[in-house]
Order: structure tokens, then sequence, then C-alpha cells
């Protein structure tokens, strides 16, 4: 197994921190919001919990458009067949790719953004939902999925305090 590059290890370091403070799932989510800034960037980040053959979704860094508590029949999808039951990352790098995996695509192209990727984040052999950025066409690489791949770990605890508690989601801004 290569070892985390030391920049991404501060950045697993700093989310898991994250998760001891007060103020919960809230805190989290303004430290997960400033990694993935600094270290995979987006336009855009949701994020989703497995809830049946539904994703729910608990944090949004738009939520005119995408708001927390809105559910989606995603895991009805190729897109939820490879990342929710085959654990495996989506990259779409490019406008059509993107229409072809997300039936609100012209809304997810009214923001500017033409590339999705999402990032299952697995627990005991099971999907607990995922973390998905959008950006600009042809923005995302193979390289940033890695990076975002790296980080998903450290996700857990805010997942399942999610799945666990469903009473709690971060208020919109």
């Amino acid at each position: 197994m290569n070892a985390l590059h030391p920049a991404l290890s501060d950045a697993a370091r700093k989310l898991l921190a994250a998760t001891r403070g007060p103020g919960q799932p809230a805190a989290f989510y303004a430290v997960l919001e400033q990694v993935l800034k600094e270290h995979v960037d987006f336009l855009f980040a949701t994020i989703f919990i497995l809830d049946g053959g539904e994703t729910l979704r608990v944090f949004s860094t738009e939520p005119r458009l995408y708001p927390v508590g809105e559910r989606k029949p995603m895991a009805a999808t190729a897109w939820g067949e490879q990342v929710l039951r085959e654990h495996r990352a989506f990259l779409a790098g490019d406008s059509h790719a993107v229409m072809l995996a997300f039936f609100d695509h012209e809304k997810i192209a009214s923001l500017g953004c033409g590339s999705v990727m999402s990032v299952p984040v697995v627990y005991d052999g099971r999907c607990l939902g995922s973390v998905n950025l959008n950006h600009r066409e042809h923005f995302y690489t193979a390289s940033h999925l890695q990076t975002a791949e790296a980080l998903a770990p450290a996700l857990i605890p805010v997942f399942l305090d999610a799945i666990h508690g469903m009473r709690r989601t971060i208020a919109p801004r």
C-alpha cells in the first residue's frame, strides 16, 4: 500500500480532528469544504448518504439548487450501480458524460459545471454514501480522483453519524 502524500496525511488528520469538536456535523463540514477546496477543488459539492433505494443529501455548498434533505433516485441508475453497489468512484470529464449519468444535468450545467466526480465512502463492506464534486468541463483528472479517494475514509465517522442519527443535518447556508 502506498503511503499518503504528506499534505494528504495532514488533510486526513485535520478531517479526523474536526470530528472531535462540538457543533457537529456543521463543524466537520466546514473543515471538509476547506480541505476539498484546497486539495481537489470544486465549484459545488454535495454529500449523499444511502437511505434504502435513494440517496439523501446531507451537505451542499449550493443549498438553493441542491438543498439538504432532498432525496434523489440515483441508486437505480448506472451511476448508482458503479458508485453505491460496486464501490467504484465515478468520473465524468465532460458535459456529455455528465448528461448521460445525471437526469439533472441541465441544473449542473447552469452552475458552470461540466465535470463531475463521485467517490463512495465505504465501511465494513457497504457503501454509506458518496462525496460528489463538480467543476468546469475537463477539469477533473484521474489524479483528482485519487486524491479524493485517499481522503474518503476520513469521512466515515460523519457518514455513520448521519445514517444512524438522521436527525442532524447541516442547515442550508
